[in-house]
């Protein structure tokens, strides 16, 4: 299906190509979107929780976070390709910043964890709380390798399989950097991590392909 995705943290609008409206939620949101602005010809903009970084399109109020323009509702949730033409939305388009009150509850940052088997490293860091803040820190298309304990998720390059780096926890390898993050099954969205960054780095030990010997992070 085709949509148009606008990321205000890139500052980009591309086409894109996705299955469903379901796809695009774990590609490129951390809840499922809803509809934030209707267009011509039927056109939707779906958009999810604000975020700092923010866009309007035309005369619209600001919308906080990516938006992604699909076609005509078909039903159950599902959407036909997008009609608008991408230069179009291009010249709608002007970017924004939303400035949060001092009061609101919804986290907007989470706090990730990110093990590097090339680097050797394990480093607690804050990202945005959308998925596709861990598609901008992979660099791209990102996979689901792993449910752990204490509901957490460890995602990892699309293409992590190609890498000749691995890391191990316990009887679960992985392949090439990782980022672990908390998940609410209830919500949908992202949370901070479960794990403990200090038992992560006495418990997880990193190999090459020409290593016969596991090395610990300590080492």
């Amino acid at each position: 299906m085709k949509a148009i995705l606008i990321d205000p943290a890139t500052k980009t609008v591309n086409v894109v190509n996705v299955q469903s409206v379901s796809r695009a939620t774990s590609m490129f949101f951390s809840e499922r979107p809803r509809p934030a602005l209707r267009l011509p010809r039927g056109d939707v903009l779906l958009a999810s929780a604000a975020e700092r970084n923010a866009f309007l399109l035309g005369g619209s109020r600001p919308i906080g976070g990516p938006g992604l323009i699909v076609g005509r509702r078909r039903g159950a949730g599902e959407h036909g390709p997008v009609l608008v033409e991408l230069d179009h939305v291009a010249q709608m388009v002007h970017w924004t910043t939303i400035e949060k009150a001092d009061d609101m509850t919804t986290p907007t940052m989470v706090r990730v964890i990110e093990i590097d088997p090339e680097r050797r490293s394990i480093e607690e860091m804050l990202i945005p709380r959308t998925m596709l803040a861990l598609q901008h820190r992979f660099g791209g298309e990102i996979k689901l390798s792993f449910r752990a304990p204490g509901a957490d998720l460890v995602f990892a390059a699309a293409n992590a399989a190609a890498s000749q780096s691995e890391w191990r926890k316990d009887d679960a390898t992985f392949t090439d950097r990782c980022i672990v993050v908390g998940h609410d099954s209830r919500s949908g969205r992202l949370v901070d991590v479960a794990a403990s960054l200090a038992n992560l780095r006495e418990s997880v030990c990193f190999r090459t392909q020409n290593d016969s010997d596991w090395t610990s992070w300590a080492n």
